[in-house]
């Protein structure tokens, strides 16, 4: 008889078929668990990432837009009422609602202090005691995390892209743990929800887990006053044997040889007498000791005039100027108006951004108006007083109004109407533009054209030291005055022998036209 062996070899075949699908599923299953993990970090934890930088970046682009409003193109010239809108104020510091975006609930939180830097370049927390206000925007954004609740321990993923934090510090696994919040929010809980180490605490995060990112933005104030000389039309002057140099009052006072000297250590501060316009004409006559630049404009007589570059591709924007808002002045309701010798002395000093405020309705062309510094027990002190004059600063070719204020005196004259008068009668006992501040109020109807016309008086070299900033008007200058400051306006046509000399400090002088983003920093943490 014969004994078939056929069975135990089939038996030998399953066998092995369970083992070589035992192995392979082992295989299938560890595979399958390695794409899991990886697959959770590198597409749902990175677009969470990504996504929390996108939301907290439209968080600070909104603190910014409401930071601009005021300077925003309106149909009234009145700045828009609706800044701030829904934000919560405390003091100086505005906080956002959270706001959702998209179909990803995406959320974002912003916080926005009032700050400012002082002139050593210092940073401070709070209203500028003595010009424009910068602003601190932090934003923090959110992303909700999708998938696992788990991360892996393997960093190699990981190495080079915006996951990691040390870039030498590779392989202990913990890269991504550290940035995700499971429970709990990890910022709040180590550095307190400012992350300046105060009001530490545990904080569970709902509904879902989340990834956060935050971002800081410095956004500071464009001041009025960037150049020596910047207008929106042509540019005519100085004169054959005028110049435009520049210096900078906290350094030192003005020294005419500095600009012809380079190994003068304020050498560098000399040659920033710069000249700006649009796509107009500049004629330049004389030397200027710095830049011109343009919009496209086209500038003639420049071969030796020029001492710095000339660029023709510099953007440019000129808005109009409107009456500030007066709410927070200390208003004075005396006198009223300026015929004759018209002195005063306000009772307190008042602060540049709450200086005693007059409200004139004309202002005579024989008039003087003169401003004195608060004295309290025997001490003067800084003052600072706003002056409206709702018309002309002198009204005929012959008038001569004058305007005096002796050291201590911080003074700007708003004006509605033309303005007119001698440089010698324009006397700022400081000899510091930034402490005489012109500005000429935008007409209603765009057509209109304001003029300001300033000759030395007889020929005589007496100058000034002061600002106009008067983006509507026409300017003239006659003579050979010595100025200090800088001007803006619409057209500028000087003919003399005229010094211009732009103080560089007064690049952060003025009231704010506008902001710009200075710095961006992301923290890390």
């Amino acid at each position: 008889m014969k004994v078939s062996l056929i069975p135990n070899k089939r038996g030998n075949v399953l066998l092995c078929a369970v083992c070589t699908i035992f192995i392979i599923s082992l295989i299938a299953a560890n595979v399958l668990l390695n794409c899991t993990t990886r697959y959770n970090q590198a597409s749902n934890q990175v677009r969470s990432w990504n996504e929390a930088l996108y939301a907290a970046e439209s968080g600070a682009d909104i603190a910014f837009a409401e930071i601009r409003k005021p300077f925003l193109p309106a149909a009234s010239p009145t700045p828009s009422p609706s800044q701030w809108t829904g934000w919560t104020n405390s003091g100086t510091t505005y906080v956002s609602p959270v706001t959702t975006f998209g179909s990803d609930n995406l959320q974002a939180r912003t916080v926005v202090e009032t700050c400012y830097f002082d002139s050593s370049g210092v940073f401070h927390l709070g209203t500028n005691p003595t010009g424009s206000n910068s602003y601190r925007i932090r934003s923090k954004g959110t992303s909700p995390l999708q998938g696992l609740q788990r991360t892996g321990m393997d960093d190699r993923l990981s190495n080079g892209n915006r996951f990691v934090a040390n870039a030498s510090k590779r392989g202990d696994g913990d890269t991504l743990l550290r940035k995700i919040d499971f429970k709990y929010d990890h910022f709040t809980a180590t550095y307190g929800p400012t992350g300046d180490g105060t009001n530490k605490a545990i904080v569970a995060v709902s509904p879902a887990p989340q990834m956060s990112r935050r971002i800081e933005l410095i956004a500071a104030a464009v001041t009025p006053f960037e150049v020596a000389i910047k207008v929106g039309g042509n540019f005519y002057g100085l004169g054959s044997a005028a110049y435009i140099d520049s210096y900078r009052s906290s350094v030192g006072p003005y020294d005419s040889t500095v600009k012809d000297n380079p190994s003068d250590p304020r050498y560098v501060d000399s040659r920033s007498g710069s000249v700006q316009l649009d796509t107009g004409v500049a004629t330049v006559m004389g030397a200027i000791y710095g830049d011109v630049y343009t919009n496209g404009g086209t500038v003639t007589k420049k071969t030796a005039n020029v001492m710095g570059t000339i660029d023709n591709n510099v953007a440019f924007d000129l808005p109009n100027f409107y009456m500030p808002s007066t709410s927070g002045w200390n208003y004075v309701s005396t006198p009223t108006a300026v015929a004759g010798n018209t002195s005063i002395t306000p009772t307190s000093a008042g602060t540049a951004a709450a200086p005693n405020y007059y409200l004139f309705s004309s202002f005579a062309n024989n008039g003087t108006l003169t401003v004195n510094p608060t004295v309290v027990g025997g001490v003067t002190q800084e003052t600072y007083v706003a002056v409206h004059v709702t018309n002309d600063i002198g009204n005929s070719p012959g008038g001569a109004p004058t305007i005096q204020i002796p050291n201590h005196v911080h003074l700007q004259v708003y004006f509605d109407g033309n303005f007119q008068t001698k440089a010698e009668n324009i006397i700022n006992g400081s000899g510091l533009a930034a402490n005489l501040q012109f500005y000429g109020i935008s007409p209603a109807d765009p057509k209109t054209v304001q003029t300001i016309d300033i000759n030395s008086g007889g020929g005589s070299s007496v100058g000034f030291a002061a600002v106009i900033y008067a983006p509507s008007a026409a300017l003239t200058v006659n003579g050979a005055p010595d100025i200090y400051g800088s001007v803006v306006s619409k057209s500028f046509h000087a003919n003399g022998n005229i010094h211009w000399h732009y103080d560089r400090s007064l690049s952060t002088a003025g009231d704010a036209v506008d902001y710009r983003i200075a710095s961006y920093v992301e923290d890390i943490r």
